[in-house]
């Protein structure tokens, strides 16, 4: 997964509710313009690419329709309006998240990959140290670790993990992990 969100994707996400770039992007409060060209290839600011990713949820679109649908042609509102209705689902004590649980659930989501990314970097940091070493024992275990870390960063965006409690689970597996390399490197020391 790269840590940028690409054109293709935010092209996905707003096609998904059958929106313009110009009406998807007045729900979102991002610029007309600037959608056009993040959809054309330009990075997105983190901020703007952290509103794009909560768009993808439907709960987050629902609040940007009910706060902003007004902005858009009343054609566009009711088509995405149908979509959203149709695709809510509600959390895990049955009720629909609001605006703000969905855009702490993308930051979460992008932390928690932040700091699956620096344990990578440590554990690859480890790896290249036993490997000058000679310790190919160390040099397996920190190859598992690394694998098994790039694939929990993997599920971060997975829809089925779009909890709190889903990402504390991949955090508590990364961490782990972290904790099982950090062991191996001191007894090799």
């Amino acid at each position: 997964m790269s840590d940028d969100i690409t054109p293709d994707e935010i092209k996905r996400i707003r096609k998904k509710y059958g929106l313009t770039q110009q009406a998807f992007a007045r729900l979102l409060g991002i610029g007309e313009a600037s959608m056009v060209r993040y959809e054309n290839g330009q990075p997105p600011s983190k901020a703007n690419a952290n509103l794009i990713r909560a768009a993808a949820h439907k709960e987050f679109m629902l609040e940007c329709l009910e706060r902003d649908g007004e902005s858009i042609p009343p054609a566009q509102r009711e088509s995405a309006e149908k979509v959203i209705y149709a695709m809510v689902t509600f959390d895990d004590k049955g009720e629909i998240m609001d605006i703000n649980e969905m855009y702490m659930l993308t930051l979460e989501q992008e932390i928690l990959n932040e700091k699956a990314a620096e344990i990578l970097a440590e554990v690859s940091r480890l790896y290249l140290e036993a490997e000058s070493k000679g310790d190919k024992e160390g040099m397996l275990v920190y190859d598992d670790v690394m694998s098994l870390i790039a694939e929990r960063k993997r599920q971060i965006i997975y829809k089925e993990n779009d909890s709190f409690t889903k990402l504390a689970e991949i955090r508590g597996s990364i961490e782990g992990l972290e904790r099982l390399a950090k062991r191996v490197h001191r007894r090799a020391a």
